[in-house]
């Protein structure tokens, strides 16, 4: 059995993006706010799972909300190194640079949400 979410070039990129915050959260926050890095590493596997998820299920629709699902998660994510950046856990041009990933991974979920909603009602 092939899992086809792994084809997805938006879950491939969303690995990367999940990898380069967790090396972040790893140098700049886990040693001084366990709680708030578990809650972005949280978000970051949201992502992810929710992409895996929503491929499983045969409808449009369906694979759609997941990925809304995960659009959720790439925001609490940005909130979380926010946070880390008002507290000076991390700098602000490091959140920044995570910001215009998340946002380009947001770009690529939407799109991605998009074109199965409009399939779903045969647009």
């Amino acid at each position: 059995m092939r899992f086809r979410f792994k084809e997805f070039r938006v879950y491939q990129d969303g690995k990367e993006f999940c990898l380069f915050c967790r090396s972040n959260i790893k140098e700049h926050i886990l040693a001084i706010d366990r709680g708030l890095a578990d809650q972005i590493q949280r978000a970051l596997n949201s992502i992810l799972l929710n992409i895996a998820e929503g491929s499983a299920d045969n409808s449009d629709a369906e694979f759609a909300r997941f990925l809304g699902i995960s659009i959720r998660s790439v925001y609490e994510t940005v909130a979380g190194f926010d946070i880390a950046a008002q507290y000076d856990y991390i700098d602000q041009n490091l959140n920044t640079e995570i910001e215009e990933k998340a946002h380009n991974l947001v770009k690529q979920l939407a799109s991605f949400r998009n074109k199965l909603r409009s399939q779903a009602t045969g647009e």
